[in-house]
């Protein structure tokens, strides 16, 4: 090389330049999993609501009586939910019996979901208020709905649709959380769903 200059770059240089290179990449990297963790979470609930709500569109197309061996049976729909699994599924019952009364054998499974990577069935340290109404008193569990012996429920906290897409377990919500955020899903008697979010003090 002559007077007017260079062709290239020492290998200090190359190191250097590798080295802001990678220092970027990680604090992007590191922003882009923050954010995704935040996404996901949001979807999770997002998914829960609309699930529960297909969940009620379908009772309401199939609930009430169905003809079954030529004579009418009760049908209902059960939303339940497996938290350990982070997992839901919904069923169909047609009382084929006809004693009123879910029985092993009765039900067949319609779809079954389960919750974004990272969330979980859950309720974050402090929260001491009940979801979405912000009344005084820590949530009893993270899914507040009723459960019942019978199948398909059998002991877990479920939903069971009428024809007109109610609930006939009563009002409860669905806690989630991803370890930084909280959200919560609550459904009244009537079948009206609410989400909303913990800020540390309180449910909106």
């Amino acid at each position: 090389m002559t007077g007017r200059g260079r062709g290239g770059f020492t290998l200090v240089e190359l190191l250097t330049a590798l080295a802001i290179i990678g220092i970027l990449l990680a604090a992007g990297g590191w922003h882009s999993t923050a954010v995704l963790q935040r996404w996901q979470a949001w979807r999770g609930i997002q998914q829960v609501l609309e699930d529960c709500r297909e969940a009620q569109a379908h009772a309401e197309r199939g609930g009430g009586y169905v003809f079954d061996g030529g004579g009418l049976v009760m049908a209902r729909s059960f939303l339940v939910f497996d938290p350990g699994a982070r997992r839901y599924t919904l069923f169909d019952w047609q009382d084929a019996d006809g004693d009123g009364r879910p029985g092993e054998g009765e039900s067949r499974r319609v779809w079954s979901r389960e919750l974004p990577p990272a969330v979980r069935f859950g309720r974050a340290a402090g929260v001491d208020r009940r979801a979405c109404s912000n009344q005084e008193g820590a949530p009893a569990a993270d899914i507040t709905f009723g459960t019942a012996a019978y199948p398909p429920c059998n002991g877990r906290p479920c939903l069971k649709f009428d024809q007109q897409g109610f609930s006939a377990m009563g009002p409860g919500a669905v806690y989630l959380v991803d370890g930084a955020q909280a959200f919560a899903l609550t459904a009244t008697r009537p079948g009206h769903f609410t989400v909303c979010r913990w800020d540390g003090r309180e449910w909106y």
